[in-house]
Parts: structure tokens; C-alpha cells; sequence
């Protein structure tokens, strides 16, 4: 047989089968084929969601939305972390940096921070705590999920220079640090020796960073009591607005510093890790293995059912190869139809993902969403209705008993 033959007569093997495939899904055997379609559907619904948020760890997928934040960082060797820097290089001038950011246009409120390890005492209460120093604004409503709302704006001692009644003395405890220190509003503190603390307010909303214990200070005052002052030092800058135009101007504020989202940051440590290619690798691995076993089960089920049909088949002298031409059609037709209606409905998984993600836990969605993800949930339909092939044929030539 020459190839042009064997390519007219294994197309026509393929039409066959195709038509085959469509009346069984229509007529004879709607529930058992919509049954495997579904199967399919769903594995690769979930690869597609779990790809989607591996790449968006990896890439620090952002939207740009009402409530843009931006974190001004020192370039890192990657073996900090970014968000708690207590022992990462600092940027000098922070307050007269900080004048020149809120300058820019659309940037709605901007504070440098700085995070220091002190030791609070509170009515004999002593523990240590992370206190944040920041500049509040009228816009700027909480740094590590804390409210700012018991500080003062523009850090009034550092206006003042030295004069000692403009010291504030203000502390906003968070929910974990008031429990721990049994402080309330009112209370007088002692930081780090520095007895002219009082707790302005205590925040009843949930800590941000796990458990841990959080003190809001201003910075100025902070800066004393670590010796910041002299150089006017902070860890990082946050930045609110609502135009990502900005970025490109604050890039420009400090050389060998980094212009992060909170998306990425939070990220970032995660990226550096490995931990994304090794969910989307894994959520491959999963799902080729579980919807082979999962086809190879159904199919197998569908031969099975089909023994009659098939005898009919090798009766009118259709060969085994033939109808193992038929099976595996059907075979791929209903994994690629399901892997089709998986991706698709994946990418609306990742929209339900990022909807409940930015709802709960995050201002900016985790997954990444792509139109490629369509074509790739097919591939791997695809793959697995091929790693299922060999084992469908030898029970289809079984059932046929074989016949020439």
C-alpha cells in the first residue's frame, strides 16, 4: 500500500471515528461521554488555576485599581527579606525625600518607614515588639495593617528640631501587641528606656504579619531612640496613588533602589524560592497522572460496553487495526473536547481565585490570567488521551479477540 493510500485510507479511519464519537455523544451513549468529557474538563480546569497562580507568584502580577501602593526598597542580595529589613541598608534624608515624592503629581499620600526590634514596658508588662516608624498623612490609613489613626500628622518633632513640646510620645499597639502587653489607651510606655510614650490607641483589626507584635511610632521619635536621627535614616518608602505613570518618577529617587508593588513584595520572597515552577510542575504532573487514570477508567468502561459493536465490526470484516483506529479517534476527540472546555473554564476559575483573593487577603490579585492557557490545557488533554492510547488498544484487540 502506498503512503498516499494508507494516508487516504487512515483519514477516512479518522472521519469515521469523529462521526462515530459525535452520535454516541448525542444519540447511544450521551451520559457515559459527557461523563468523561467532564472528567477531563475539570483536571485541566484545575491545572490551568493552579499554572496560573504559580506564574503569577513568579511574575508579581498586579492590576492597577483604586488603591495603587508602591514600596521604595535598597536593591537586595536576596538573601533578606524586604518586608521586615531591620538589618538591610538604609536610605539617608528620608524627610526632605519624602517632601519630594509627595510632590509628585497623583502620588496621594507617601511615608518612609522604618522597622526596628525594641523592648516596650507597660505597667510592669515588658515584651519586645517590632516598632514601625512612619510619617502619617491624611490618606495614609495603615502600614502593616495597623491603623495610623492615633498619630499625628507630618511627624511634629521632627518640624519642631529640638524642641523637646513638640515630642508626641504617641503608640498605636496592634491587636497582638495590646494583648500581649495588656495595654489600653491611656496607658503610659517606656521604650527602649524612654519612659514619655503613651498608647494613643490600640487597632482591633487582624495582624497582617502572622501574629507578631507591632507598635506604630513616629519616626522621628523613633529615629532617636536608634540613633537614626543623625543621618535622618528609614528602611523603605510606601507610596499611595492611583496613576501607575508614577513609578517611572520614583524609580529616579534613589540609585541602586528597587520600585516594588505590594504585590510584588509580598512575592517576592516566594519567586526567589522556586516555589512557582515547582506548583506549576507538580499541578502538570497531578493532573496528566490523575486524568490518565481517569480516561483509561472510563474508556476503558466504553470498550468494554461496546464488545458487541466492535464483534458487529469485525463480522463485516473491519480489521483490528481499523477499529483500534476507532477507539483511539474517540479517544483523543474526548479528551481534546474536554481539555478545550477545562481551559476555558479555568481562566473563569483564576477571575473566582483572584476575586475571593482581593476580597480576603490581598489588595491585588495572585493568578495571572492568559489566553495561552487555552492552547496549553488542550496540549495536556491531549497528552493524556495519548498516554492513555496504549492501554485502551490492547483492551479494544482483546475484545475484538483480535481478528484481521
Amino acid at each position: 500500500m502506498s503512503p498516499r493510500e494508507l494516508l487516504v485510507r487512515w483519514l477516512g479511519v479518522g472521519s469515521v471515528g469523529i462521526r462515530r464519537t459525535i452520535s454516541r455523544a448525542t444519540r447511544t451513549a450521551t451520559k457515559r461521554v459527557q461523563f468523561s468529557v467532564a472528567g477531563v474538563a475539570v483536571v485541566i480546569a484545575l491545572l490551568v488555576v493552579v499554572t496560573g497562580i504559580g506564574i503569577g507568584l513568579a511574575a508579581g502580577t498586579t492590576v492597577y485599581d483604586d488603591d495603587v501602593d508602591y514600596w521604595i526598597v535598597p536593591e537586595s542580595d536576596g538573601e533578606r527579606s524586604t518586608l521586615l529589613s531591620t538589618d538591610q541598608p538604609q536610605f539617608g534624608s528620608v524627610h526632605e525625600t519624602n517632601d519630594r515624592i509627595r510632590g509628585i503629581d497623583d502620588v496621594a499620600f507617601a511615608s518612609p518607614v522604618l522597622s526596628e526590634v525594641v523592648r516596650i514596658e507597660i505597667d510592669g508588662t515588658s515584651e519586645y515588639v517590632l516598632a514601625v516608624g512612619v510619617i502619617n498623612s491624611p490618606d495614609l490609613d495603615s502600614v502593616t495593617d495597623v491603623s495610623t489613626d492615633g498619630l499625628s500628622h507630618d511627624d511634629p518633632y521632627h518640624q519642631s528640631g529640638s524642641d523637646d513640646d513638640e515630642w508626641t510620645g504617641e503608640v498605636v499597639l496592634s491587636r497582638s501587641a495590646a494583648s500581649l502587653l495588656e495595654a489600653d489607651p491611656g496607658d503610659g510606655a517606656t521604650i527602649n528606656g524612654e519612659d514619655s510614650f503613651t498608647v494613643a490607641a490600640t487597632d482591633e483589626g487582624t495582624d497582617s504579619v502572622g501574629d507578631m507584635p507591632i507598635a506604630l511610632v513616629q519616626l522621628s521619635e523613633l529615629q532617636t531612640l536608634t540613633g537614626g536621627d543623625e543621618h535622618d535614616q528609614a528602611d523603605q518608602f510606601v507610596v499611595g496613588t492611583n496613576s501607575p505613570a508614577v513609578e517611572d518618577e520614583l524609580a529616579g529617587i534613589y540609585p541602586q533602589s528597587e520600585v516594588l508593588t505590594r504585590g510584588e513584595l509580598t512575592v517576592s520572597e516566594a519567586a526567589d524560592s522556586g516555589l512557582p515552577l515547582a506548583l506549576a510542575l507538580t499541578a502538570l504532573i497531578v493532573s496528566v497522572s490523575v486524568g490518565t487514570l481517569f480516561v483509561l477508567t472510563t474508556n476503558g468502561l466504553e470498550v468494554v460496553a461496546d464488545r458487541r459493536q466492535l464483534a458487529t465490526l469485525s463480522a463485516l470484516g473491519v480489521s483490528t487495526r481499523s477499529q483500534l483506529g476507532l477507539v483511539g479517534t474517540q479517544t483523543l476527540v474526548i479528551t481534546g473536547i474536554g481539555g478545550l472546555l477545562g481551559a476555558i473554564a479555568g481562566l473563569g476559575g483564576i477571575r473566582l481565585v483572584n476575586y475571593v483573593a482581593t476580597a480576603t487577603v490581598t489588595s491585588e490579585p495572585i493568578a495571572t490570567s492568559h489566553l495561552l492557557f487555552v492552547p496549553y490545557g488542550l496540549a495536556a488533554a491531549l497528552l493524556i488521551g495519548l498516554l492513555s492510547l496504549p492501554v485502551l488498544l490492547v483492551l479494544t484487540r482483546r475484545v475484538t479477540g483480535g481478528v484481521p
